[in-house]
């Protein structure tokens, strides 16, 4: 009997010791890119081996990581006032494009209504539409004398960037309406019903009985809403004409090798960079699966 359990646990041991070992392989070569720019930006010059360890050892490629020329002053560009500006649109892009587009889905979802399923497919054939095809129409409503003089060479914070993110006040992105719409399509209505018989209105129902459930979809929404807004090139290079506004999608670019900057520099900023949305995800990502529908049905 000792012996029959001593094979099981050795056996176990085998199986686990295999999966892990599996499963660090191919994560190790999933993250090599990100291991790889790291063992670069501790290298002096450039690096021309695809091994990920620094061949001469430095740091000084992070001594400068946070500054550079430019800027018109000694400092140069400072990787936070970058980041500073770069959060001065996401945060009220993600906050208002979650609120906005979670009310629109709950109405077109939960309301009965003449002409929801036409609503519906407008939804849907905004969501195939490209983005780009707007860009000429909004540059001209926002660059209007009227509508300009409220946002250009503004002071207040938040204001000079109101281009890229008052359109989430409207719900304008089809595709997180869409996600919503289609988790909400998982919860059974018979929560409504008993929530409204108990004398619940439709944004108690909402905010009291279905928002708790809907917490997977709405961090998931509201990472993608970041990771857009975030990495986001074309729509801060047509709008913001000052270098006091440069958000990090327009500064990490202009920092490029030269007699000021190292390859072990640009490394570094792209690191710090891309940080920030490492440290985002993993902090939401274990709401991104799961779902409490079944389980408020059950209790």
């Amino acid at each position: 009997m000792d012996a029959r359990i001593r094979r099981m646990k050795v056996k176990y041991a085998l199986k686990e010791t295999v999966k892990y070992a599996v499963i660090i392989f191919f994560a190790f070569f999933m993250l090599y890119p990100l291991i790889w720019i790291i063992g670069a930006s501790l290298n002096e010059g450039a690096k021309g081996s695809v091994l990920f360890w620094p061949e001469k050892f430095t740091l000084e490629g992070w001594r400068n990581a946070f500054k550079a020329p430019g800027w018109g002053s000694p400092e140069g560009y400072s990787l936070f006032r970058a980041l500073w500006n770069t959060l001065q649109y996401v945060i009220p892009q993600v906050l208002f494009m979650t609120f906005t587009t979670l009310i629109t889905a709950y109405v077109v979802s939960r309301f009965r209504f003449k002409g929801r399923k036409i609503v519906f497919a407008l939804i849907i054939g905004t969501l195939l539409m490209p983005n780009t095809i707007f860009r000429i129409p909004m540059y001209a409503f926002w660059k209007s004398p009227a509508i300009a003089s409220l946002w250009e060479n503004s002071a207040l914070p938040f204001m000079p960037y109101l281009p890229l993110w008052a359109g989430s006040l409207f719900a304008v992105n089809s595709f997180s309406v869409f996600m919503y719409i289609q988790f909400f399509r998982t919860i059974p209505r018979d929560l409504d019903e008993a929530a409204m018989l108990d004398g619940a209105n439709r944004m108690q129902v909402l905010f009291h009985v279905l928002m708790p459930i809907l917490k997977p979809v709405i961090i998931t929404v509201s990472l993608l809403l970041f990771i857009s807004a975030y990495n986001d090139y074309q729509g801060p290079l047509i709008y913001l004409g000052s270098d006091d506004t440069y958000p990090l999608s327009l500064v990490l670019p202009m920092l490029k090798v030269d007699s000021t900057n190292t390859y072990a520099s640009v490394y570094a900023r792209s690191i710090v960079s891309v940080l920030v949305l490492i440290i985002v995800f993993f902090s939401a990502q274990k709401y991104f699966v799961g779902s409490d529908a079944d389980a408020a049905i059950k209790g």
